[in-house]
């Protein structure tokens, strides 16, 4: 079913989602956002409620008038995309919406009318029979008005209500589509049940109606399942969805536009959208509703992309690499969200959490290292809660670079002529000072740790630059220097601005991680 048909993209962000607003966007705004929509590259927009003051009818008639310019200077979305208003089944309304629509290259009228025994008892107080002429003669007026230029689109509201009326509904259907609606929308109005009994029901009307017919989707948040009914609604015959940018609306709100995008996206549905504008879109659109983004929204929270158990880190590390992460739905830059996978460290997490957070400073770190790190960070945090990526920084500093311990440097002299080094230092707590002669300073400080009964073997010795991601140090010297002795292999640290006080910094740090206890 759906191998030919792509999705048809049709935003409720300017109508459903900016009524529900604490205050509702200015014709300004509404441009801004409209052409936020257009660069995503939507299929059609409800760009508002004509009727319902005559700021929305200006606002809806001023971004027809728009589409229709940008058309003409060849952006190929404006051509293409339909704009449509909404209209009550009043021919008032109904005609207000088309005064202001008619400008677009494809104007739509999109009006609608309940179908569900509650409402039609207890809010229309309309019979059945009633509820369809009043939708078929205004269907038909609807029609008249946009001739061959535009189309209409009628929803049966409250259909996610109507399980128990489907062969009522199906009628009313047929005959507006009899009446010219070529697009059948089928509102969740409110979301009461599990999905599959909505997404049943709009699979009864896809197989009712001709199959020239669009059968839309438009479902409410009301239970969190908005996304899960409009995308299965696609694979049993829903072609038109209709979402909102953030997921605003009324009440829990709409469908969200970006869930249901790269749900699509994922199985392997062609979208026509340009996804990489999501990230910055949700962004705006927040910022300029007011509307705040749930820090664990999906794909656009803050938290989208945070991994604290250690489990989660270990796997996000081992594929971070990866278009497909072990813990991640996307690779993050379809949406343009430069950034995958995000580990903080809290008692829960491991030594992948240390490895990442140091080495994401520029510092090279070994994992049997952030081994011995993790129970120190983990002791630290069951204290003081998450720590942040500078907290961890810190702790690692403390641990591994310029380390004391039995042996603290403290100066170092050079004799050129003599090439003698004078070391001023303390061990146990002993201030002592040694000289030794030798061709280079790593070379005495190598003779003095077998003097003082510490002997190590030199495996490595590299000499950088503290990396500018630790804005603390950056620039200083960064020595680091490789240290065998009774089996065991450390790396030694130092850093400071005198070169050769970071090498013995770090031979001496080195010396102190081996021979811990006197």
């Amino acid at each position: 079913m759906t191998e030919t048909r792509k999705p048809f993209f049709y935003d409720v962000t300017l109508r459903d989602g900016n009524q529900a607003l604490p205050k509702p966007w200015n014709n300004a705004q509404k441009k801004d956002v409209y052409l936020l929509l257009l660069k995503l590259g939507v299929q059609g927009a409800e760009v508002g409620f004509p009727a319902s003051s005559e700021m929305d009818f200006e606002s809806v008639m001023e971004l027809a008038k728009l589409t229709a310019q940008m058309a003409e200077e060849g952006d190929e979305t404006a051509k293409n995309v339909v704009v449509s208003g909404l209209a009550r089944c009043i021919e008032s309304d109904i005609q207000r919406c088309w005064e202001a629509v008619q400008y677009a290259p494809h104007p739509r009228i999109h009006t609608f009318l309940a179908t569900s025994p509650l409402s039609m008892e207890n809010v229309l107080h309309m019979t059945p029979e009633q509820v369809k002429e009043k939708a078929v003669k205004c269907v038909k007026f609807a029609k008249s008005l946009v001739g061959d230029k535009g189309d209409v689109e009628f929803s049966a509201e409250h259909f996610g209500d109507c399980l128990e009326n489907m062969d009522f509904v199906i009628d009313v259907l047929k005959a507006v589509v009899e009446a010219g609606a070529t697009t059948i929308n089928l509102p969740n109005t409110v979301e009461r049940y599990r999905p599959k009994l909505y997404v049943d029901q709009v699979k009864q009307v896809y197989e009712a109606l001709p199959k020239n017919i669009t059968i839309s989707v438009h479902c409410h948040n009301d239970l969190g399942m908005a996304t899960a009914a409009t995308v299965e609604s696609f694979f049993v015959g829903a072609t038109q969805l209709e979402v909102a940018l953030n997921g605003l609306g009324e009440r829990c709100g709409n469908t969200n536009f970006y869930e249901v995008a790269i749900g699509l996206h994922n199985s392997g549905v062609d979208t026509g959208l340009h996804l990489e504008r999501i990230y910055e879109t949700a962004i705006l659109v927040s910022h300029w509703s007011g509307v705040p983004i749930y820090i664990r929204a999906p794909l656009i929270g803050t938290e989208a992309i945070v991994h604290r158990s250690g489990i989660h880190q270990d796997g996000a590390s081992k594929t971070k690499d990866m278009k497909k992460g072990a813990y991640r739905p996307i690779d993050y830059s379809i949406i343009g969200r430069n950034q995958n996978d995000t580990l903080c460290f809290t008692s829960q997490s491991g030594r992948t959490a240390v490895y990442e957070i140091i080495t994401k400073f520029g510092y090279k770190m070994t994992l049997q290292e952030a081994s011995k790190l993790q129970p120190v960070l983990k002791q630290l945090s069951e204290k003081e809660g998450e720590l942040s990526a500078d907290r961890v920084l810190d702790v690692f500093r403390e641990q591994f670079v310029n380390v004391n311990g039995r042996l603290v440097f403290n100066n170092i002299e050079v004799i050129p002529d003599e090439n003698r080094f004078i070391f001023h230092f303390k061990k146990d707590g002993e201030a002592l000072v040694k000289s030794v002669t030798a061709e280079g300073p790593i070379e005495a400080a190598l003779m003095l740790m077998r003097e003082i009964g510490m002997p190590v073997e030199l495996v490595k010795y590299r000499q950088l630059v503290v990396p500018e991601k630790d804005t603390l140090w950056a620039g200083r010297g960064l020595s680091r220097i490789v240290l065998k002795a009774n089996g065991e292999e450390v790396e030694g640290r130092g850093v400071s601005s005198d070169t050769l006080k970071a090498n013995m910094r770090a031979l001496f740090g080195g010396v102190n991680l081996i021979y811990k206890k006197a």
